[in-house]
C-alpha cells in the first residue's frame, strides 16, 4: 500500500475512531494493513507505519484540509511533495557520507 493510501486511511480512521487513543488507532491500522507493506509513493521502497505517520506529522494541517475536503488528489500529491523532499534529503546526507568517507569532508 502506498503511503498516501495508508495515511488517507488513519486519519479516516482517527475521524472513525474520535477520542480514542492514538495506540488504539494505530493498532486497528495495523490490522487492516495485516501482511501488506507500506510503500513510498515516489520510490516503491518500503516504509515503517513510522516513517509513513512522519510524513503525516510534517504536513499534518494541509493532509487534514484535504482529507475534509475530500480532496485525495490533493492529499496525495502532499504526501508525495513530503517524500521527494525526503528522498533529496537522503541523497544529499549520502553524498556528504561518501565524501567524509573518502577525506573530502
Amino acid at each position: 500500500m502506498k503511503c498516501s493510501e495508508y495515511l488517507w486511511k488513519y486519519v479516516e480512521l482517527q475521524r472513525l475512531l474520535k477520542g480514542e487513543s492514538p495506540e488504539r488507532v494505530q493498532g486497528e491500522m495495523r490490522t487492516i494493513l495485516g501482511q501488506e507493506m507500506i510503500v513510498s509513493d515516489t520510490t516503491g521502497q518500503e516504509m515503517t507505519e513510522r516513517e509513513a505517520r512522519a510524513v503525516l506529522g510534517r504536513n499534518e494541517h494541509d493532509l487534514r484540509r484535504a482529507y475534509e475536503m475530500g480532496r485525495k488528489g490533493i492529499f496525495t500529491r502532499i504526501c508525495e511533495g513530503q517524500q521527494i523532499s525526503d528522498d533529496e534529503w537522503e541523497a544529499a546526507k549520502g553524498d556528504t557520507e561518501e565524501a567524509a568517507d573518502n577525506g573530502n569532508g
